[in-house]
């Protein structure tokens, strides 16, 4: 439509011109110098002048045409090369991605054959083995691209995850490794070989590649403080007894990080308790406990000087409570304390609001304790069946049944980094397994100097409300 639209155009800027000339005065002599002379009017001349341009024109066009025909031909099967290639390469990919592992090798052979880019080639070669399990192929594949400009990375990446699923941990390391080293802004290096490091224990190693990822700013916050205080723990816990200075100091470095960390401080405190610093010990627990207070760290001080008298231990005990007086374990301290106080009836108020709040197990079984030293046995009794079915405590799983708390495997300390380090969370394989874990009613009160715990005392003779939600059946 535009070519007819210029033939039109043409013309009839070619009539006007016609019109144009035809008015022009003069005329053109030719003389041959033979005797003859020819004469034309202006416009004829004018027209065999611009014919005889078109011609030349036309002439110089076809000879042009000639010559640049070779490369123009050169050019069209480079772009039908470049086509096929790209249009192998692009099918190829989709059906490495559909899991066709017959047609995308097909298509990655074909693709050699056209494309001019290595690295695409590579590429669909590398996807192709991974999709076949050929992981020596695929690490090969991935390797090459990695030497090529622009695909360092990439290839470096793949290679890594090639390697790891041949199960060669250490080359998928150095391969991790080289793309740490390299200036980009990709987060993938670091979380690699931070997570291959936790995976191994090798908890020196990743408290330097989580430095590495701090000056990168690829984690930072509470993330990286809780991060770093698990690391901290779990290396000083792998740590012999002969080595007890490094522990400590990385136990207090834990305990900076993150205070949150009741593994820490309890692990802390008793590196002290072993040297004797019984002081410095309660100082510790007394921070972890502000910070996080847990079960585990009240039975810890419990246990700090075996000459100590009840008396010592239980001020220790309400220091403890009193560091963050408002916490559910505090209250249950309290409760305790009450207990070996012969308190029952403080005892008993408290734990029936706090099993309102939430009734497990433990809170049963010391709410059982209570009544029975207050005198109501029937009271106890529907309390210790309450027990039995009753949920469990997370916390109270920390603790095993010989009082020691927070002995983790590597493993366990490898997903404390995620579960704690990320989300806060703190719970023991215990727990999840319904392992043993220590009684809740057993090292609850401790004798009052001077007293003998042959009988309960009798009840005093106030009245003690059951919580609303367990009403004691009608004699």
């Amino acid at each position: 439509m535009i070519i007819l639209f210029l033939i039109i155009l043409l013309i009839v800027l070619a009539g006007i011109f016609v019109m144009w000339a035809s008015r022009l005065p003069g005329g053109l002599t030719l003389d041959l110098g033979s005797g003859t002379v020819y004469e034309f009017e202006i416009v004829w001349a004018l027209l065999a002048i611009l014919l005889a341009g078109a011609a030349m024109a036309l002439v110089w066009s076809l000879l042009t045409g000639l010559v640049t025909l070779p490369s123009r031909f050169s050019r069209s099967r480079k772009a039908s090369k470049v086509k096929a290639a790209n249009k192998a390469l692009a099918d190829g990919l989709l059906a490495a991605e559909a899991g066709d592992a017959d047609l995308a090798k097909k298509l990655s052979k074909k693709a050699a054959q056209f494309a001019d880019d290595d690295r695409l080639k590579l590429l669909l070669e590398a996807r192709a083995a991974e999709i076949s399990d050929d992981w020596s192929g695929a690490e090969r594949a991935w390797g090459q691209l990695a030497r090529l400009p622009g695909g360092q990375l990439a290839g470096l990446r793949g290679a890594a995850s090639a390697a790891s699923a041949r199960g060669d941990t250490l080359s998928a390391e150095t391969r991790t490794r080289e793309a740490l080293e390299m200036k980009s802004g990709a987060d993938w290096p670091f979380n690699a070989m931070f997570d291959s490091q936790v995976a191994a224990g090798n908890w020196n190693e990743a408290l330097k590649t989580l430095a590495i990822g701090e000056k990168r700013g690829q984690i930072s916050g509470e993330s990286l403080r809780r991060r770093r205080a698990v690391l901290y723990t779990a290396q000083a816990a792998a740590l012999q007894h002969n080595e007890r200075k490094e522990s400590q100091r990385l136990l207090a470095d834990a305990i900076r990080s993150a205070p949150s960390f009741p593994p820490a401080a309890w692990h802390g405190a008793r590196q002290l308790m072993i040297d004797n610093k019984i002081k410095a010990a309660q100082g510790v627990l007394e921070l972890g406990w502000k910070a996080r207070p847990h079960p585990a760290l009240a039975q810890l001080v419990r246990r700090l000087d075996t000459s100590a008298t009840p008396a010592t231990i239980a001020g220790r005990l309400k220091a403890l409570a009193e560091a963050n007086p408002d916490h559910r374990e505090s209250r249950v301290l309290t409760a305790e304390l009450a207990m070996q106080d012969r308190d029952w009836l403080g005892a008993v108020k408290t734990l029936a609001l706090l099993v309102e709040e939430k009734p497990t197990a433990r809170l049963c079984l010391l709410l059982e304790k209570a009544l029975r030293g207050y005198g109501d046995l029937t009271e106890a009794e529907r309390w210790g069946r309450m027990a039995v079915t009753a949920a469990r405590e997370p916390e109270w799983s920390d603790i095993d049944p010989r009082g020691s708390a927070f002995q983790y495997a590597q493993r366990d300390w490898a997903r404390l980094v995620y579960a704690f380090g990320d989300a806060g969370n703190l719970v023991h394989p215990r727990y999840e397994s319904s392992e043993r874990e220590l009684d809740a009613s057993r090292p609850i009160a401790l004798p009052a100097p001077g007293s003998s715990p042959a009988e309960p005392k009798t009840p005093r003779t106030e009245v003690v409300t059951p919580p609303l939600d367990y009403v004691p059946s009608e004699d």
